[in-house]
């Protein structure tokens, strides 16, 4: 089938008229977007027909990406909390009232799962979900799209030891309270808004990547999501899951940065077949490597974690070469490079990442994939259209 996920940009550019820093399109509509990090958000909205205007991240190596691959797009530089809508409109010499879609990822680290969960009590990271709805406010956009991970579902407002019933379901109040603040105060703001839970995997990702995504219209449209293109086990409307080696075929002369396993790490990682872990090593090898790990609950299936060409990727992480969440190369002994990663994340070859290697790692791991950004936009795009049309008729 084809591969659509290297060739994206590259074929877009024949379409359009390249001006400055991105691609322009007579008509199309514009988009804000914010927390942007390594854009993969950007240019999934960018190829479903979206003239980025703006973005803006306070990363270094996100800036220097950006500033590399866009060189002339307007780009905000420091702390957001600072970031105004005059800014944007001085900037962009979009008009009040102007933006079509605003767009971003708020950092997600205070929600995910995988870390403390401190929500609206991490001062660092917690209340910047916040300022995207104070953009959304004072922006006044026709839509927007925030994207988080799935721990948002569940997140609190504050910090709490989390209580379980006898099933082990979670049986407090606080639970999803942060969720249920956001709607609240958007839909104060006059939007109709809805959220989903995605896997890139079912619109041709070749990974199993869980993302939430909150959509809302000013008009008050009814909101929509996109529905799947791809499946486990495919059909006759439904194609079947991309693999790692859909997404690394042809990949030739990558002389981009790769982590190292120690050798310790590779001592057990050398013993594990292709789309193996450490239930593939014998027990006495397991308690060795794991320590405490052995005993603790859940799968943990990150723990010398070998991946198969013939599966699609699990998550694409932001240090592959942790033992517990390894993203070993199926047949090599050593994490997937930059560019492996990106590629699974369906980042064009010609998208060049900068920075440190860690942080390179970082923007690729944390960016939202291409692929599943534009079948969300095209999505947006369409219903943006079809009010334009009603309200010129």
């Amino acid at each position: 089938m084809a591969r659509r996920c290297i060739s994206g940009v590259a074929a877009k550019s024949a379409e359009n008229e390249k001006v400055g820093s991105s691609f322009q399109t007579m008509g199309a509509p514009n988009c804000v977007s914010v927390f942007s990090g390594g854009m993969g958000l950007d240019l999934g909205l960018e190829q479903a027909g979206f003239d980025i205007r703006f973005a803006a991240d306070s990363m270094s190596a996100a800036v220097a990406t950006a500033r590399a691959n866009r060189p002339l797009l307007p780009y905000y530089d420091s702390d957001i909390r600072a970031l105004s809508a005059d800014h944007i409109w001085k900037l962009t010499g979009l008009p009040e009232g102007g933006v079509d879609l605003l767009a971003g990822g708020p950092p997600c680290q205070s929600f995910s799962t995988a870390g403390k969960r401190l929500g609206l009590d991490d001062s660092e990271k917690g209340p910047l979900v916040f300022e995207f709805v104070r953009l959304v406010k004072e922006l006044q956009p026709k839509a927007f799209l925030m994207e988080n991970v799935k721990g948002l579902l569940s997140a609190s407002v504050r910090w709490r030891q989390l209580p379980y019933n006898n099933n082990g379901k979670i049986i407090d109040e606080l639970h999803g309270s942060l969720l249920r603040e956001l709607c609240s105060q958007l839909e104060k703001l006059g939007y109709s808004i809805k959220y989903r839970e995605f896997n890139s995997a079912d619109y041709g990702v070749p990974q199993a990547r869980q993302r939430v995504f909150l959509l809302g219209y000013r008009d008050g449209a009814s909101v929509t999501f996109p529905e799947p293109t791809h499946a486990k086990e495919p059909s006759l409307f439904l194609e079947p899951w991309r693999t790692i080696g859909d997404a690394l075929e042809g990949l030739v002369d990558d002389d981009s940065y790769c982590a190292k396993f120690s050798e310790r790490k590779l001592k057990y990682l050398r013993m594990v077949p292709e789309g193996g872990n450490w239930r593939h090593l014998p027990e006495e090898i397991q308690k060795e490597s794991m320590g405490r790990a052995f005993y603790a609950k859940g799968g943990r299936s990150g723990y010398w974690r070998r991946l198969s060409f013939k599966s699609p990727s699990p998550t694409i992480l932001t240090e592959p070469q942790n033992a517990s969440t390894a993203l070993c190369h199926p047949v090599e002994d050593r994490p997937l490079t930059v560019r492996e990663c990106a590629r699974i994340q369906t980042f064009p070859d010609d998208w060049k990442f900068h920075g440190l290697g860690r942080e390179q790692y970082k923007l690729v791991g944390n960016a939202v994939p291409v692929l599943l950004a534009r079948a969300i936009g095209e999505h947006v795009k369409s219903t943006l259209d079809a009010g334009a049309a009603v309200t010129s008729a």
